[in-house]
């Protein structure tokens, strides 16, 4: 017989069960890397440049820039995205937290006022100033993340600020913690940072928006399959509680000959599968059980897949469904709607592992049809084509059988003279002899 559960007794008094803030400070920001926070930034000017676009004929982003500046006292980033307005400021954007039942303002979010631009911030440096302008007000935020914690309430305040005459936002943030100012004074990590962006913001960018980092021009990076007559890559597309799936596959590269020894690193990160919510890529090139490699018993990524990649785009305008994580760099893999969706991504998997298996009956003729072969975007792959490979005749395969032998190395290097070249290898010498035996006395 189970015990009843005593009433709550009345309350005798409060105790006080407000987070630290600056324990909550250090725990947004431990489990996210930097470039994903600047990612989180991104995000935001994306969503601002969208949303200045909802209700037109047009879904270019040509007319918008972002601009990322990094130094070792500073970092600055500045858009013409349309900028925050004064109201969502001071009801979502600078909330620690996306108010429940707080409005989505933007089609297909990516970046959800709640806390990507705090951690951001408090992930880089301990003063910060956000200024925003739109059609109807401009304004500035300061942040002093000392004063900040010092204060008995959470609350910001924000100023009036001279127009400039663009609508946009800037983000300055100061007095950087010491490894992210190292960080942001390394051209590598600038470099490696315009590398991410192309990446990870490429259906942006393919519509026009242009992203610099400290004066570069973050460049267009194609997603593209091979199309031909030998070749078609496969599209399913269907809609999953409220969320449009569409799975993309083929091959975009010319498979190698054999699994190779190194593999580059540039080979790797363009094969596997891509998972893309909302048009922004979170998991790129995955070769891992968190897409369909070795789950539930499926194959490993092995090197002979090198020259397949997937896509699977989920995009709705509710990013609450979707199955990404906060960081965004991450998906929710027990989520219904994607165990859904990586049983049909392991059937497309398959149709291109069985071909991988089979070209090996003649691989100059299946590395012919593949080098020959097209490219197309991605996003003009017909909904509803099945995969397509070419047809690899199998050749008869001839037996072969190793032969070891040992001499004296005088004798060898007298037959070497003989057949006129002293730099020939051992091995070279066992073929030639070999072959000069079946020529002189059996005819062939």
């Amino acid at each position: 017989m189970s015990t009843p559960t005593p009433p709550i007794a009345q309350s005798t008094g409060v105790i006080n069960a407000d987070p630290s803030k600056d324990f909550f400070v250090s725990m947004i920001t431990r489990d996210i890397s930097l470039t994903d926070c600047i990612f989180d930034l991104l995000d935001n000017s994306v969503d601002s440049a969208r949303k200045s676009i909802q209700g037109s004929n047009s879904t270019s982003l040509a007319a918008f820039k972002v601009e990322i500046n990094l130094s070792h006292d500073r970092f600055q980033m500045i858009d013409n995205c349309g900028g925050i307005p004064l109201s969502s400021a001071i009801d979502y954007a600078f909330r620690f937290g996306r108010r429940k039942g707080a409005p989505s303002e933007v089609q297909k979010s990516i970046g959800l006022y709640g806390i990507g631009m705090k951690r951001a911030i408090f992930k880089m440096g301990r003063r910060c100033q956000v200024i925003s302008e739109t059609e109807q007000d401009s304004f500035s935020v300061g942040i002093d993340v000392d004063d900040w914690e010092r204060q008995s309430d959470w609350d910001l305040a924000w100023n009036d600020h001279p127009r400039r005459g663009v609508h946009g936002a800037e983000i300055i943030v100061n007095d950087l913690y010491k490894q992210i100012a190292v960080d942001f004074a390394d051209s590598t990590f600038a470099n490696g940072l315009v590398k991410a962006i192309a990446r990870d913001y490429a259906f942006f960018i393919r519509e026009g928006l242009k992203i610099v980092v400290n004066d570069v021009q973050v460049p267009e990076y194609k997603y593209e399959v091979k199309a031909s007559s030998e070749f078609s890559p496969a599209s399913v597309e269907y809609v999953d509680d409220s969320v449009r799936v569409r799975l993309v596959a083929g091959i975009i590269d010319a498979l190698p000959d054999d699994v190779p020894e190194e593999l580059r690193p540039e080979d790797i990160e363009r094969f596997g599968w891509f998972v893309i919510c909302n048009g922004r890529v979170v998991i790129p090139a995955d070769k891992s059980a968190r897409t369909v490699w070795g789950v539930d018993n499926f194959q490993v990524f092995h090197p002979q897949y090198r020259g397949f990649a997937g896509f699977a785009f989920f995009d709705s305008d509710q990013p609450e469904l979707l199955p990404w994580t906060t960081t965004k760099r991450d998906i929710e893999t027990a989520e219904p709607l994607y165990r859904r969706a990586v049983e049909k991504m392991k059937e497309l998997t398959r149709s291109f592992i069985t071909y991988s298996g089979q070209r090996r009956g003649d691989l100059d003729t299946a590395k012919t049809f593949e080098k020959s072969a097209p490219a197309v975007d991605v996003a003009s792959v017909s909904i509803g084509s099945q995969m397509k490979f070419p047809t690899i005749p199998i050749l008869d395969k001839i037996e072969m059988i190793n032969i070891l032998y040992k001499k004296p190395k005088k004798e060898i290097e007298e037959i070497k003279s003989a057949f006129g070249n002293v730099y020939m290898s051992a091995k070279d010498v066992g073929v030639a002899t070999f072959e000069y035996y079946r020529r002189m006395e059996l005819g062939k």
